[in-house]
Parts: structure tokens; sequence; C-alpha cells
């Protein structure tokens, strides 16, 4: 049953080789050039991604500038019920979207099956909050100086095009993320989606477009970032641009999207601070969970922890007993995996090799792990790591956890703040006024007590400050952040 709704984005073969959406139709490109993506579990390659020529690029935008007013005009009602509809299709077709993820992106069974799972939870949360986003009015008495007589009246207003560019960690969820509220709002959407990611990105556009997203108010372009990336996010129809990735490539789309509206989530590099009255037992666990889902590939993994040597003397053997205990590395094709596959590329593996070798050379000891074998990287544990090693300094895409020791709060304070990184950070204390007051010296985006970092509940507010992003998302935020507030003002007669 997945053929008839899917074969019309692929052109048969081992590997199949996919197509791009215009915005009218599942299309080869002129340029004859394609992309392999390589499975991280066994090295074979799932399918192959043309790589979109500038011309393309201008007539699919051009489309969607032509589609997207007709598209805001459509009644919020209409745009809520396709939402709702490409949400049961994605459930509809979870075994096979779960399949396709566990090959092309080496999560697990279960992670995959929690990631669709929450794409289409997420899009019928949008929709049912889109219907309480409204405007409202202001009388001109209210400032001091003025009488009655002017009446502003604020609606909410597409802001036309969103670029949408998602990650290789959660190529549905945080596409479905940026596509759902940018759609509700009455923009047109252009995809991104990672090369790496890319194939499951299609599959979700695909369902958008089955769902009854009306011909050029979305589109799907595929390149990678140094292919394309640039041409989208400077282009004249481009009128926002909602990325997640790293803070590097962040930087970068940034300094080409000059005037446009931002909404980034980039690198994250979460410490955990432990005061003396925490929960041992309980700190270890989340810990474990918080550094090592996913292969540590998640922007609000932890990678270092912070407290006094004592502490750190009873928390580490507890970390690394729960480390051995729970954490398996393993095939993520085997339903029995827990936690720990492979990670994106061999590259990548070897990336982490070197970062961990460099925190060696300088002094940290691997207390447990360290090993990489093809994409596998073990779980690693460091004692005695330092603010200026790799393992600390950099976002490290994969599941290393740094023990750093410091003199009390303020010292591990003082650390996070000087970071470039600002996402999440977490304090474990059984005394909540401690761990508020803590929080409060922390410059970071969001601070999680007897909690690890984590994305969710998404209609939470999420952010970072300094490198980690720009703007606020969370259903009702990233509905916000994807409109604009239009004033019109009505002058009365005197």
């Amino acid at each position: 049953m997945a053929d008839d709704d899917f074969s019309i984005i692929r052109d048969e073969g081992t590997p199949p080789t996919y197509k791009f959406f215009n915005g009218k139709e599942w299309v080869d490109s002129v340029s004859g050039k394609y992309n392999d993506v390589v499975s991280p579990v066994d090295g074979s390659v799932v399918g192959r991604l043309p790589v979109v020529t500038k011309d393309e690029i201008d007539r699919a935008l051009e489309l969607a500038s032509i589609k997207q007013a007709a598209w805001e005009q459509t009644p919020l009602n209409e745009r809520i019920k396709i939402m709702h509809l490409a949400a049961d299709y994605i459930r509809h077709y979870m075994e096979y979207l779960v399949n396709l993820m566990v090959m092309e992106i080496g999560k697990s069974i279960k992670e995959s099956k929690s990631e669709i799972n929450r794409t289409a939870e997420l899009i019928d949360y949008y929709a049912d909050e889109a219907q309480s986003i409204k405007g409202e009015t202001l009388d001109s008495d209210n400032f001091p100086g003025y009488k009655k007589g002017q009446l502003c009246i604020m609606n909410r207003a597409a802001y036309g095009t969103v670029l949408s560019i998602a990650p290789f960690n959660y190529p549905v969820n945080l596409s479905a993320s940026k596509i759902a509220p940018a759609l509700l709002m009455g923009n047109a959407v252009a995809v991104k989606p990672p090369t790496q990611g890319g194939i499951s990105g299609l599959h979700l556009v695909r369902l958008f477009q089955k769902a009854g997203v009306p011909e050029g108010v979305m589109c799907a372009l595929t390149g990678s970032g140094a292919e394309i990336g640039d041409i989208l996010s400077s282009h004249k129809n481009v009128h926002m641009v909602a990325f997640t990735g790293s803070s590097g490539t962040g930087l970068h789309i940034a300094s080409h999207a000059p005037m446009k509206q931002l909404l980034f989530e980039c690198g994250g590099n979460n410490p955990t601070i432990v005061l003396p009255d925490a929960d041992m037992s309980f700190t270890a666990s989340e810990i474990v969970k918080g550094a090592f889902s996913y292969a540590g590939q998640r922007c609000t993994a932890i990678k270092y922890v912070l407290s006094t040597q004592g502490i750190i003397d009873a928390l580490l053997p507890l970390v690394k007993k729960q480390t051995e205990e729970l954490v398996k590395v393993g095939d993520p094709r085997n339903p029995e995996t827990k936690m720990v596959g492979p990670v994106i590329s061999q590259s990548e593996a070897q990336h982490i090799k070197q970062v961990i070798d460099e925190a060696v050379s300088k002094g940290a000891k691997v207390e447990f792990g360290g090993t990489v074998e093809k994409t596998y990287v073990y779980p690693t544990i460091f004692s005695n790591a330092k603010p200026d090693m790799m393992v600390v300094s950099c976002e490290i895409f994969g599941p290393v956890l740094s023990f750093i020791a410091v003199s009390g709060p303020d010292e591990a304070v003082r650390i996070i703040n000087s970071s470039m990184f600002g996402l999440q950070a977490s304090i474990f204390t059984t005394d909540e006024g401690a761990g508020l007051a803590l929080a409060s010296k922390i410059n970071v985006g969001t601070v999680q007590i007897n909690g690890s970092p984590q994305r969710g509940p998404d209609h939470f507010p999420f952010l970072g400050v300094k490198e980690s992003g720009v703007g606020v998302q969370g259903v009702r935020y990233s509905l916000e952040a994807m409109s604009r507030l239009k004033p019109v003002v009505i002058n009365k007669p005197q």
C-alpha cells in the first residue's frame, strides 16, 4: 500500500533514485547529479537524492510566491483540516516510515517509532492551537497625551515563503515542526531536507501533499548545503528561514539571509550541575539517559557534568554501573537494541575518535568505553576533563560524557557562561529553592531542575541563547514566530 502513495517520488532501482518536488509534480533534476544516502547501519546506499539547479530553485520559489497569497486567504479551518489529515497519514504509514528511518539514519526501532508518533501528535496540536491565535485592538487614549479617535486593529499575517532546513537526527519531526506552523499561518514552504535523512523528509512532504496542500504552496528542493544552501537562504522569494543544525552552519546561513526573519535552533553543548544534596541514583539515571540516547546525537544531549570532586567520586561509579547495565550497543534494526546504535557516518565516528584521543593526550581519564568500530562509538565516560578540551568546548555529536571537578556552584556557572553555547543546562538537587537560585545565574535558553535537557513537552518554549539559537519555538511560540503583526489604524474624525 505504501508504494501507491510513494512510488511517484522515486524511480525504482538498486538503489532507488529519488525525485524532487517542484510544487507541481515530482520530477528528476536536469542537473543529472545525485548525492548517495549511505546507511550508517551497514554501509549500503539507501537511495540517491538529486541536486537541483538554480533555475529549478528559481521556478519553484517563483511559483510559491504566486500561490502563497491565495493560500493565506484560505479559511483557517480548511488549513487545519489538511494538517489533521497529514497527521493521520503519518500514523497510517508508521511502519513504513520507521523502517526507512532506521536504515537511513541508524535510529533504533523504538526511537524511530517515538519520533513518528510525536510528529503526528505535534501536527495535531499545532492545528488545534492555531484556532486560538487571534489579533487584538488598541485605543489611542491608552497612551498619555492622546484622546479617543484612533483604533489600531492588529491581525496576524504570513511572511511569504518560509525556508525549512532540518537536520539528519530528527528528519521527520524537525521538518514537521517548521512545515506545519508555517502552513497554518498562511505561508508557503520550501523544504530543504538534509542529505542524510532526506529520503524520510521527502516522504513527509509527499504526505502533506497527499493531505491537500495546494499546488505550488509547498516544494522540496534537494542537494547538500554546500551545493544549494546559499542560493536558497539568499533568494529574493524566501522571506523567513527556519533552521535546525550546528552553530557554524547557522552563522553561515544568517550571513546569507540579510533582512530575513530567522528562527534557529543551533548547537547545544549541555552541562549538568550536581549539588551535594542530589538523589545520586536518580541523577545517575537521568545523566545516562541524557547523554547516550540516540548515540548522543541530540542537540539536548548532556555533554559534561560539573560538581565537586567528592560528589563526582560518589556519582561516577553509579553512572558507569547504569551505563554498563542499561546501555546496549547494537544494530538498530534489532528491537532489543537500547540507546546506542551507530553515529551517522564513519567520518563522524573518526572525528569523535580524534576528540577522544585529544582528551586523553591532555590528561582526561577514560572511565568507560572509548572504543570506535566503523560507525559505532561505544559510550565513553571521562573523568578529569577540563573546559579547554574539545570534549567540553565543542559540541560532540556522539555518546561522550565528561566529568569536570569544580570548587563549587560559582565556578560551575562561570564555566557554563563562558561557553559560546547556551541551549539548556540541568541542575540536580533536592532543594528546589537552591535550584531556582542557581538557575537564575546560568545563561542558557532553558534550565532543567531534576531532569535531563529535552526539547519537550512541545508546547513549552524552546530556545537557545548566544550561538545556540535565534527566536523561540514551541507550539504557540512557533505559530507566532511564523506570522507577523499587521496593524491597521482607523482614524475617526474629531
